[in-house]
């Protein structure tokens, strides 16, 4: 199942051998990162990791994209401080394919002058597109207050006078100084033989040559002696608030209880920080506690977004439970609950080849083992209350704290709040004769991969039943089981006047019930490491549940209390929809999403569809209790209901149960409403002023239903345009550097759709990004789409489709909306067949009916692109 073996130049390789799908992911993990440039290379290790796609010996610009994207595959990689990873996932019949293009890549770019000048212009836009991210501001703000030597201070991106004036030689210089052989590893994970794949391997990877290995001088920080306070005013709306307090590399022995403590007090609706800062009162939109843990020292965080005017009430509520884990240890179960969620990774992650490949890569490149992960959770089995508690005393210090805030308004103010905040921080004195923590340490989780092909999933079969419908799919290649049950109704149903309904509920829905209180809910499914959650949308409102296997029971008791018995008490509704206002004045810091909703306002008019599915002001300000009882009795019924099951389970038994919770419900109607929807009958423009550094843009036409036998013809045009080896993505990116961003987009409905695409671009390019998309829609009306392009459009819908679903709650999705709307539930297991009946002549046809229609743009931006 597992071998490892060196080539002749220094290349590492680990074979895994997965057989529960016919899926391979090919990943190379580069020891090198942006914590190793020097002085003026700043941002040069994610140049590069752009530029290897632009070219090799055997491979022009965007063949990569193409040939991978035309086999069936996926593509990416990835910088951070320590690594960068370049991976391929891919149909295991192809994975030549992808071992030849990650070879290639690595060995041989071609480095050529003019695409570095084109990709220059592209990195250029994704730094610009970084400023207008409130979170990686406040990110990069924490980095560079916490390490003032270290190169972790520094952005990966790097800085734009870097990346605008570095040269082909200082590039060349570090690509080979750096990305050298041994000091690379790459993985192969999934279904394959390994002797023969170790052959292919060999055959591929020994060509790459032995440059000789420049070591990396980072600086050392020197040792934080006291609390570092910074502020930092933003054109944002959101204020961010981090606390970090510095800890050791990955590889110390303190990290498994640093882990377990951030569990505790941040991760999870039941942690510490979101009941008191969360759930108790709405003080945060968010909040969380992690660990970042690099090759060298990291720091334990609290993170949080808040509205600026909360910020005192959080400093006296985060004090006050920052002083609770240091003066006494946190209880058995708090500690139960995180051991159980951190064992649970190695089962979820065995769902999908990338979740295996990252951990695998992940633990193989920080440890030098890829099996560590059994090390880990040793180390956290045998950790105790008074572990936490030591390890939160050790490290929580006031003089290795930093403290940084992001915020619109007041930030003089805010610093002096902060730093009489961190002023006044200190440890406090253990709790004398504090009581003795009961701690029982849970049962070791077990299970095997398989090397064995396991037998073929059973294909979803529907229930005869007498109300409703369930739709079961049993597969065993994971101990996983995902249940969604969905209404028709959603956004569509929701009365005048009472918009943001929908969303309102899927924040309610699950969080408390006639028999379980929010706060034991939330510790029930937490201690599980299952997840339960309701979803709202423009259609559909419903549930969704995952677990493991061997909590399968319980996890449905809650399923059950959730469906047929949900609460809806005024003090959760208030505090939701003070969220849901917070997050409508913070959208104004994310311009694309306000391009996207001031398109479908145009384009859909009084059509539901048209509707801001999170609300307005006035709407979700008068929004009760009851009103979300009566919307959940309108869609919640016997009749509406359609449930979906895949994983680890026994069918039969989920069918029984579910009589008894349908049972509960009342018989009620299926809904099948109807909207009309009139297209405009002139092309409409619309702009919005926005201070930020890029505008965006969305460029549309009305589109296709759910019904319509065009459909798959649409997605295939959509793939025409779409990634790396697609026209937007050459011809706007590749070709013109208009854009890091750039795609297609496609929306079905019940009685409209609309297909078009966005860019967000500098502002100087907004006129010349519009022509050339229209230019792209105009060729797909003139001209037949080539055989071979064609190929490649279908093979990377069939490929991207076959790779989605190995996680069994993507599988339960397309079931189950397939059912919903009125399409056969088994067409996701015919899509192959449909996607592979689009003719070019087929796309020519829909290309001139959809672009001869009346179009709809919307921007957002500093200036007008028309």
């Amino acid at each position: 199942m597992f071998k490892k073996f060196q080539l002749k130049n220094g290349l590492q390789v680990l074979l895994v051998e997965s057989k529960k799908s016919p899926v391979v992911s090919v990943q190379m993990w580069v020891k090198t990162g942006s914590a190793d440039e020097l002085k003026g290379e700043e941002g040069i290790s994610h140049f590069i990791e752009h530029l290897l796609f632009k070219g090799t010996r055997k491979f022009g610009v965007g063949e990569i994209a193409s040939t991978v994207e035309g086999s069936g595959g996926e593509l990416n990689a990835y910088t951070s401080f320590d690594q960068t990873v370049f991976y391929i996932t891919i149909s295991k019949h192809f994975a030549d394919t992808a071992l030849e293009c990650i070879s290639d890549m690595m060995g041989f770019p071609l480095f050529d002058e003019a695409e570095i000048d084109n990709e220059r212009e592209v990195v250029l836009e994704e730094i610009k597109r970084g400023k207008d991210n409130p979170h990686r501001q406040s990110s990069q703000l924490l980095f560079s207050s916490a390490y003032k030597k270290h190169p972790y201070g520094i952005p990966v991106i790097g800085y734009d006078k870097v990346v605008s004036g570095v040269s082909k030689k200082a590039l060349l210089d570090y690509y080979h100084s750096r990305y050298v052989p041994k000091n690379m590893t790459l993985l192969v994970i999934g279904d394959f033989d390994s002797q023969e794949m170790k052959s292919k391997v060999t055959n591929y990877f020994s060509e790459l040559k032995e440059y000789r290995l420049r070591k990396s001088q980072r600086k050392k920080e020197p040792k934080q002696e006291s609390a570092r306070v910074k502020v930092q005013q933003t054109a944002f709306e959101e204020s961010l608030l981090n606390v970090a307090w510095k800890v050791p590399g990955i590889k110390h022995k303190d990290i498994p209880a640093l882990e377990v403590l951030a569990l505790v007090l941040g991760q999870g609706d039941s942690s510490r920080l979101t009941h008191r800062l969360r759930l108790q009162k709405p003080l945060v939109n968010y909040i969380g506690a992690s660990c970042f843990t690099p090759f060298e020292p990291g720091f334990f965080a609290i993170s949080l977004s808040t509205a600026r005017e909360n910020l005192e009430e959080v400093l006296v509520a985060l004090s006050e439970e920052i002083e609770s884990i240091l003066k006494a240890p946190p209880g058995g179960e708090e500690i139960r609950k995180a051991v159980v969620n951190l064992a649970s990774e190695e089962f979820y992650s065995m769902e999908t080849v990338d979740g295996m490949a990252r951990k695998f890569g992940s633990y193989e490149h920080l440890y030098g083992d890829y099996k560590y992960f059994n090390e880990f959770m040793k180390a956290v089995y045998a950790l105790t209350p008074e572990d936490i508690l030591a390890v939160a005393r050790k490290y929580l210090k006031p003089e290795t704290m930093t403290v940084t805030m992001t915020t619109p308004r007041g930030e003089k103010e805010a610093e002096k709040a902060l730093k009489r905040w961190a002023k006044k921080f200190e440890i406090p004195k253990k709790e004398r004769n504090s009581r003795e923590i009961s701690y029982k340490r849970p049962p070791r989780l077990k299970w095997k991969m398989s090397a064995s092909a396991p037998a073929d999933p059973e294909l979803p079969v529907k229930q005869q039943r007498k109300d409703g419908v369930l739709i079961l799919r049993t597969a065993h290649e994971t101990p996983v089981v995902n249940l969604r049950c969905g209404f028709r109704g959603g956004l569509r149903q929701e009365p005048d006047g009472k918009s943001g309904l929908t969303e309102l509920l899927s924040r309610c829905w699950a969080t408390s019930t006639k028999s379980y209180s929010e706060q034991e809910m939330y510790k029930s499914v937490e201690s599980m490491a299952a997840s339960l959650s309701a979803f709202g949308g423009r259609n559909t409102a419903g549930l969704s549940l995952t677990a493991m296997s061997g909590y399968w029971d319980q996890a449905l008791d809650l399923f059950e209390s959730v469906l047929v018995e949900p609460n809806f008490p005024e003090e959760i509704v208030d505090r939701e929809k003070i969220v849901m206002l917070e997050h409508l004045k913070n959208r104004n810091d994310n311009p694309a999403q306000i391009a996207i909703l001031r398109y479908m306002e145009n384009m859909f008019g009084d059509h539901p569809y048209g509707r801001d599915p999170l609300g307005d002001v006035e709407s979700i300000s008068s929004l009760t209790s009851e009103d979300l009882n009566r919307h959940y009795s309108r869609m919640v019924t016997r009749k509406n209901f359609v449930g979906v099951s895949s994983g680890d389970m026994d069918g039969s038994i989920l069918n029984q149960r579910l009589d008894k919770y349908l049972s509960e419900l009342p018989a009620g109607d299926k809904i099948r409403d109807h909207y009309q929807f009139s297209p405009k009958t002139e092309d409409v423009r619309t702009f919005e002023k926005s201070e930020k550094e890029q505008t965006h843009i969305v460029y549309g036409f009305p589109g296709l239903t759910f019904s319509d036998p065009r459909r798959y013809s649409l997605q295939v045009l959509q793939s025409v345009l779409a990634g790396q080896g697609g026209r937007l993505f050459i011809e706007l990116r590749d070709k013109a550097s208009l854009a890091y961003s750039v795609a297609p987009l496609r929306m079905e409905g019940l009685d409209a759709g609309y297909f078009g695409a966005y860019i967000g671009c500098s502002p100087e390019k907004g006129q010349k990004a519009i022509q050339m998309m229209e230019a792209e829609f105009k060729k797909l009306c003139e001209t037949t789409v080539a055989d071979q392009e064609l190929d490649r459009a279908r093979r990377y819908l069939i490929g991207r489709h076959d790779i989605d679903l190995q996680k069994n709650s993507a599988v339960t999705a397309a079931i189950l909306f397939d059912e919903i709307y009125d399409v056969d539930f088994r067409e996701t297991y015919k899509y192959a067949e449909k996607i592979n009946a689009v003719t070019g002549e087929s796309l020519r046809d829909l290309a001139q009916f959809l672009f001869q229609q009346t179009s709809v743009i919307s921007a957002v931006g500093r200036e007008c692109p028309w």
